[in-house]
C-alpha cells in the first residue's frame, strides 16, 4: 500500500495521465480491507487513470474481477479491448488495451482483435502478457514481432522488473511492479516509467522501496558446526535492521539445519527472512 501510493501520487503530481497495465491486486478476490484501502488511494489521485485487468486479477468471461470494481466506483478508466481518447489543450493520445489472457491465446487473441491505431493521434498498445525476448524459458509467450503495428508505445505490465526495448520500430517499455515480489538481486529499483509524447522521450522514476538486503553465505566444505554458527551470525549482524528490511539470504554451501532454524528465530523479528 506505501509503495503503491508513493508512485500514484508522484506520477499524480508529474503526469498528465496515469496509464496501469495491470495487477493493480494480487488476487482475484481480494479481502474487503484491501478493497477499502485501495480505494482510500486512489481517491487522492486527480488525474484520469487507465486500467488493464493483468494475469493475477483475470476472472472467467461474465464475472467482475477487482479492477472492474475501481472502475464501477468511478475511480479509474477501463481501456480493455477498445479505444479509449485522453485530451489536453488540443493533443490527444489514443490508447486501445488488452488485459492479461491465458499466455497460449494472447497471439492468436491480437490476430483476432487486429487492434489499428489511430491516424494523425499518438497511439498506445497497453497489455499484460508474456515476453519471449526477456523469458525464453516460458512455453508460451509473444515476440515483439507479434505485437500490433504502427502504434507510437507499446505498454506491457506483465514483468516485475523494468525494461525498455526498441526493436523492429516498436518501442516497448514494462515499467515493473512498485514492490518487490521475486527477491531477485536486479528488483532493487522501483518506479514507472515518465512519457513524453511531444519529444518522444521518457524516463524511469524511481520510488524508495523498503531496504532489500540479498546475501550470499558460503562456507565451503567446512564441518565444524561451531564454526558454521558464528561465520553465518557474523554475516547477519553486518546487516542493518533498520525499519525492518527485507532480507534474502542465499546459502550456498551444505548448512545444518538447526544453524538455519537458530538463524530464523534470531533475525526475524528484524527484518523479514526468506531463506
Amino acid at each position: 500500500f506505501t509503495q503503491a501510493q508513493i508512485a500514484l501520487e508522484k506520477a499524480n503530481d508529474v503526469a498528465d495521465v496515469i496509464l496501469i497495465a495491470g495487477d493493480v491486486f494480487d488476487t482475484k478476490v481480494p479481502r474487503q480491507e484491501v478493497i477499502g484501502r485501495t480505494l482510500d488511494i486512489f481517491s487522492k489521485i486527480k488525474k484520469p487513470v487507465y486500467v488493464i485487468h493483468g494475469t493475477h486479477e483475470r476472472r472467467p468471461q461474465g464475472f467482475i474481477n477487482p479492477v472492474d470494481i475501481l472502475v464501477k466506483a468511478g475511480m479509474v478508466n477501463s481501456c480493455h479491448l477498445k479505444q479509449t481518447i485522453f485530451e489536453k489543450e488540443g493533443d490527444k493520445i489514443m490508447i486501445y488495451g488488452m488485459g492479461g489472457i491465458p499466455e497460449e491465446y494472447s497471439k492468436v487473441a491480437i490476430e483476432k482483435l487486429n487492434p489499428k491505431p489511430l491516424e494523425g493521434v499518438f497511439s498506445i498498445f497497453m497489455f499484460h502478457q508474456n515476453i519471449k525476448e526477456f523469458m525464453p524459458q516460458v512455453e508460451h509467450g509473444l515476440y515483439i514481432e507479434d505485437l500490433p503495428n504502427d502504434f507510437n508505445l507499446y505498454i506491457d505490465g506483465h514483468l516485475h522488473k523494468n525494461y525498455e526495448i526498441n526493436k523492429n520500430g516498436k518501442l516497448l517499455l514494462i515499467p515493473g511492479s512498485t514492490i518487490l515480489t521475486q527477491l531477485k538481486r536486479e528488483e532493487i529499483i522501483k518506479g514507472f516509467y515518465l512519457y513524453n509524447t511531444l519529444t518522444k522521450e521518457n524516463s524511469f522514476v524511481e520510488i524508495p522501496i523498503r531496504k532489500f538486503n540479498y546475501v550470499e553465505f558460503n562456507i565451503g566444505s567446512e564441518k565444524d558446526l561451531m564454526l558454521q554458527k558464528e561465520k553465518i551470525i557474523e554475516v547477519m549482524n553486518s546487516i542493518n535492521y533498520e525499519n525492518k528490511p527485507i532480507v534474502r539470504l542465499e546459502i550456498l554451501c551444505d548448512l545444518d539445519s538447526n544453524i538455519i532454524s537458530h538463524v530464523k528465530e534470531l533475525y526475524s523479528s528484524k527484518c523479514y527472512l526468506f531463506v
